[in-house]
This record gives C-alpha cells, structure tokens and sequence, in this order.
C-alpha cells in the first residue's frame, strides 16, 4: 500500500483513534470491492479493537457498488478499481485530499488441494487447460465485476467462448467461485487471486501468463457525503500502517 499523504498524518491518526472516547459512537460505513474482501475485514476487525470505532462493510462487484452510488447509498467510504475512483474524483464525489492506493490484485487460476495443477505458463497452454477441464468456475459478467468482464472478454480473444460456456458454472461473487472448486464442483476457479489465497483446501496455481494478464490496482476515497469522515480519515491512516500492509501481502494484495 502506497503513502496516502496529509490523511495519514500523526495528527489524523491520533485525533481519529480518539474519536470513540469523546464522541462515544463513532461509525465507518464502507463500500467495498469484493477482491480486497479477506484482508480488508481483518484489520477491519483489528481497527475496531484498537479504537472501538465500528467499520460496517458491504462488499461487491464494482458495478454494484456504482449503482448502489447512484441509486443514494452514503458510506464513509469507498474503495473501487482506481480508474472507477478517478471517475468518481472528476464527477464531484470524491472528498479533496482523501483519495489514496490500497493495492493490486491479479486474475489467476485455482484447484483443489490433491488435484492436478494444470500447466498456465503460456497463453496457449491455459487455453488447453480450459478446454481440457471438466469444469470452470468464474463470476458472471452480469454482475458487472472487474474480473467477470475481463474473463467474459479473454474467453472471446482466446475463440473458446462457446466450448467453456458448455461447463460453466458462473457465480456473483469471487467467493462463491472459490467455494465450488473446493467443494469439488468446479475442477478450474479463475479470478482474483486475493480471493483464492486466503482459503484453506484450495491451492493457487498461479497469475495468468504475461501476455494475457491482469492486474486491477484498487483505491479508497471518502465521499463529499460521508457523515463520518474524521473517523473515516483515521481508518485510512489505520490501512497504511505497516502490520495492516503485511495482512494485505498475506492475501495477495499487492502494494
């Protein structure tokens, strides 16, 4: 995770860990996307601990939460792919001075723990490995995720559209996906690797290779609406602190 400035400032920092003894409420809702989901609720929960303010998060696909944006919803805080936040910033949106780097994600393949890894090394050979698996698992592009759409549109680069849409089995979130393959319902996961790391059973074979990959660098930003942004500020200087940055690491989460 990159320096987030003036916000994580000692001065910030202090006066937003003090919030809860003098107001004696403090609250932080946050919006967030799904690929950052494990590590986020970690120190989330360490934050909570250490300064008894309370962190509500609602997580999703980016596309939701932009229609959740759009339809009225007023979190504290918002952490999206950084080019939605960017879009966000020119709309208006975005608190000045506010807006900081959390991390990079990657878009790799999973199986479950004793099954064969299947070779990713090259674009060719993922390909045959799609083709070869019984089943793949991936979230549906409907739901508007970052990684759905990139895959929906990698499958259609690759010409094999069609034959994968054949063994399918599609779900909303990253989680779900992960959930089938180690469940044993899916034989191939593909997604964000941030949401296959954390999981016991399953082992992450790997990013997909160069000339195919992606990576989605992710970005916190507090709304000009926000009821709560001193706490909010603190929590941002809380993301930046090196033991909160070594539990994204431990997720996957690139700084």
């Amino acid at each position: 995770m990159r320096h987030v400035g003036s916000i994580i400032a000692t001065a910030t920092l202090l006066f937003g860990l003090a919030i809860h003894t003098e107001a004696g409420a403090a609250e932080v809702k946050v919006l967030a996307a799904a690929a950052i989901d494990h590590p986020f609720e970690a120190v989330a929960h360490a934050f909570e601990h250490d300064t008894g303010t309370k962190v509500t998060v609602e997580f999703g696909s980016v596309g939701a939460i932009q229609n959740k944006l759009k339809a009225g919803a007023k979190p504290d805080l918002v952490i999206l792919s950084t080019a939605a936040v960017a879009a966000a910033e020119k709309d208006g949106a975005v608190l000045p001075g506010s807006r900081a780097v959390v991390g990079r994600a990657e878009i790799g393949v999973a199986v479950r723990d004793g099954t064969p890894a299947p070779d990713i090394s090259t674009t060719d050979a993922f390909k045959k490995a799609l083709l070869g698996a019984k089943s793949v698992s991936y979230t549906d592009p409907a739901g508007g995720g970052t990684a759905a759409v990139f895959v929906a549109g990698l499958l259609d680069r690759l010409g094999i559209t069609d034959a994968v849409k054949k063994k399918a089995v599609p779900f909303n979130t990253g989680r779900e996906v992960i959930a089938a393959v180690l469940k044993g319902d899916a034989e191939l996961g593909i997604g964000f690797t941030t949401e296959f790391v954390p999981v016991k059973g399953v082992t992450v074979v790997g990013a997909l290779p160069k000339e195919i990959e992606f990576v989605n660098e992710y970005s916190a930003y507090i709304p000009t609406t926000s009821a709560a942004a001193e706490p909010a500020r603190a929590f941002l200087a809380y993301l930046a602190r090196p033991a909160s940055r070594d539990a994204f690491k431990a997720a996957g989460v690139m700084p």
